[in-house]
């Protein structure tokens, strides 16, 4: 048995430009060129709501306040998932998966319901803020020891945050997403980087 938990934006969701767009439609950043380099931003620094998190209670309940309505916008605009991804997961025969996203459960939601895809968990930046406390709880209800699970992202800021918590050859990084293939390599090695969606099946041979 696998044990597999996916970042939704940039991993399984093509979500960039609907994120753009939902940056500046909530007001968050002025204009496209800002929502891109925010975004960027975003993907390349340890995040500020991991578990050691250093903002008050009133910044973070106003954190949790603006994802709900980014995550409409998100959801209204619309975008596509990564078939490939999808198709390759679903062609695993022994394998236990969950998402673990810091995007907003009013679209990871709903876009995992379109897929025939049959995650244990779907936990979104509204379950927790720190996606350490997400990987912990979905390993404790699988009844698994962390060493054990496969995390796959698409940034920095996901290997930043984990890199303590994953077995180091189970940290793998996606090229499709928000961060490119020579800034993951930064931080990780050639082997736990996928190049496409047909990668997949190589990592448990």
């Amino acid at each position: 048995m696998e044990y597999l938990i996916f970042d939704f934006d940039g991993v399984l969701g093509n979500t960039w430009n609907a994120v753009i767009h939902g940056i500046v439609a909530s007001g968050r950043e002025p204009d496209t060129e800002s929502a891109i380099e925010n975004a960027r931003r975003y993907a390349s620094k340890r995040p500020f709501h991991s578990k050691e998190l250093t903002l008050s209670d009133e910044k973070l309940a106003a954190e949790y306040e603006w994802i709900r309505s980014f995550g409409k916008i998100v959801h209204d605009h619309g975008f596509t998932l990564f078939d490939d991804l999808v198709q390759e997961i679903l062609k695993l025969e022994d394998a236990k998966i969950a998402v673990v996203s810091s995007g907003s459960q009013n679209y990871v939601l709903p876009a995992l319901q379109t897929t025939k895809l049959q995650p244990t968990h779907i936990l979104a930046f509204e379950d927790h803020h720190s996606k350490e406390e997400k990987v912990a709880l979905v390993c404790r209800d699988w009844g698994i020891p962390i060493e054990d699970v496969y995390y796959f992202t698409d940034t920095l800021a996901d290997v930043y945050e984990l890199k303590d918590l994953i077995a180091p050859d189970k940290l793998i990084g996606v090229s499709w997403g928000y961060c490119a293939k020579e800034q993951l390599l930064t931080e990780l090695p050639e082997n736990n980087i996928l190049n496409t969606p047909q990668d997949l099946p190589s990592l448990f041979t």
